[in-house]
């Protein structure tokens, strides 16, 4: 009998928790209530990379720790209707869950942002360890700033994957990943992160692309750089540099267009896409979670991806 072929899995270290969003009607009168919409859902960049390889069609396993409150059951039941196993999270009790509570713009950008991610802080290599041969198994192993830096000095020396996905998350967290550049497969970031990491001014495209190759030549295999409006560059394993234009979407907002970029980059190294096809590919899963109210949007998925793109080209 002809076997059916088994998906690929991908580990996710880092994130998981509850994202608290409001977006108001019109323009936002600071200290006052504003009109609006409040939406919860689950969120946390690893949880979030997660389910968008699952909606593409990958494995995904989250490595990562809850509270034992009411959010912690809210992510539970989420991650039961979509398939997400959390077998490998841990519950501690008495801790809050993570949450991500965020207001945004009349045009769905975000305005600001406040993260209780303070649980982060238990999840240590001694409770890594019982899942090496889950790490080890897996095609690819996602972690994202939200760790502690001793946890990402154990994935870069103890358990050495070779394609080992990083996730700069924020200026104020991705200093933690200078001292291990040089065992990263793929860096993503945006502007400002890239700016940090490299020590360079970062203006424009041009900028962008010296930025990359900078930390290309500092160990980094592969770098993307997201740009916002303005696209995304890269720089490839060979140190060779490229830039995407972005596509104009409708955007409703902004929260995990950037968790949607990295699944599509984990998800088209999977494929053996060449770095620019996989920023393509993940530019187009960026620009459909832009069109969601959504971190995760529920029409991400191969054939939307395919049919996003074939647009562009008429």
């Amino acid at each position: 009998m002809p076997m059916t072929p088994r998906k690929p899995t991908v580990a996710l270290i880092g994130g998981a928790n509850l994202d608290i969003s409001a977006l108001p009607h019109s323009k936002a009168l600071m200290g006052d209530s504003n009109p609006g919409r409040i939406l919860c859902s689950p969120g946390g960049v690893a949880r979030n990379v997660a389910e968008n390889l699952l909606r593409l069609g990958v494995d995904a396993r989250l490595v990562s720790v809850l509270g034992d409150d009411a959010f912690a059951a809210a992510l539970q039941q989420a991650a039961t209707r979509i398939g997400l196993d959390l077998s490998a999270c841990t519950t501690l009790p008495g801790q809050r869950t993570a949450t991500y509570l965020s207001l945004h713009g009349v045009d769905g950008d975000m305005g600001v942002a406040v993260n209780d991610m303070d649980i982060l802080e238990q999840l240590s290599p001694a409770l890594l360890a019982p899942h090496t041969a889950l790490l080890h198994a897996a095609q690819a192993v996602v972690v994202d700033c939200n760790v502690r830096p001793d946890v990402l000095q154990w994935l870069c020396t103890e358990l050495r994957h070779p394609l080992l996905f990083a996730e700069a998350v924020s200026v104020a967290k991705c200093h933690k990943l200078l001292p291990v550049l040089g065992q990263l497969h793929t860096l993503n970031a945006n502007r400002m992160e890239a700016q940090a990491l490299s020590g360079l001014s970062i203006a424009d495209a041009p900028e962008a692309r010296a930025a990359a190759l900078a930390l290309h030549q500092r160990g980094v295999q592969q770098v993307v750089i997201s740009l916002g409006t303005e696209g995304a560059v890269w720089c490839d394993a060979a140190g060779i540099t490229g830039h995407r234009a972005a596509q104009p979407v409708a955007m409703a907002s902004a929260t995990g267009a950037g968790d949607a970029l990295l699944s599509g980059l984990v998800y088209g190294q999977l494929q053996d896409m060449p770095l620019d096809l996989s920023v393509a590919f993940a530019m187009a899963c960026a620009e459909l979670t832009l069109s969601s109210t959504f971190a995760n949007s529920p029409a991400l998925g191969v054939a939307a991806v395919a049919a996003h793109l074939e647009y562009q080209k008429t």
